[in-house]
């Protein structure tokens, strides 16, 4: 991919992929400043000191600095050689700019996108003040912060995901997560462009091709 190329998405790995198992891997955090500015996925699999697996950490990249969540919401800064198995991730020009009623939900974002881009995947950034956040990791009221994430067509399911694909970052940088629902509070501002290409970089290896997809 060309990181001079506004909006186009590059992604690392299927959803599909991820789901069934594959969660090992996967490009480092340093890669994705070479594919974009922006950008979510999700982190290797770690274990506590007892050998305990634990959850995934998920991944929201601002600004060309990624930032990952513990269980708890708490961000830091993610480390250079943190191995993602699944990633999205754009140079975000936004083509577009709205500031919608207060109140608007998640699922009015996901119509509205639909009206626009309904076949084609694209990438969003809300900025400003919500109402509550509700994410994976916590739910947050009356906060101030930065979603970004892609709105994924519903043909793509199984190669990103669907719909609203998105994690929130805190203005201070200390909270966050992977989004589940949303209500945007007065003053927020979203922006969005259409993905003209999409690039797919494909796992190596046996367990990727041993996959019943």
């Amino acid at each position: 991919m060309a990181p001079s190329i506004p909006n186009d998405i590059y992604q690392y790995s299927l959803r599909s992929a991820y789901n069934s198992g594959l969660k090992d891997g996967g490009p480092p955090v340093a890669f994705l400043t070479n594919h974009g500015t922006h950008g979510f996925g999700v982190f290797e699999a770690e274990e506590d000191d007892d050998g305990n697996e634990q959850p995934p950490k998920d991944m929201i990249q601002v600004d060309s600095v990624a930032y990952s969540f513990d269980k708890d919401g708490s961000a830091e800064k993610a480390d250079k050689q943190d191995q993602m198995p699944f990633t999205m991730v754009t140079v975000f020009q936004p083509a577009q700019r709205v500031k919608p009623p207060t109140g608007t939900t998640h699922k009015r974002v996901l119509e509205l996108f639909a009206g626009r881009a309904k076949n084609t995947p694209l990438s969003f950034r809300i900025t400003g003040a919500f109402k509550y956040i509700n994410t994976q990791q916590a739910t947050y009221w009356d906060v101030k912060g930065t979603i970004f994430g892609f709105c994924v067509p519903v043909w793509q399911k199984e190669v990103s995901g669907e719909g609203l694909q998105s994690c929130y970052l805190s203005d201070d940088k200390k909270r966050g997560g992977r989004v589940l629902d949303f209500e945007m509070g007065d003053g927020a501002v979203l922006d969005y462009g259409k993905c003209g290409r999409f690039h797919l970089g494909f796992p190596q290896g046996d367990e990727y091709e041993q996959l019943r997809l």
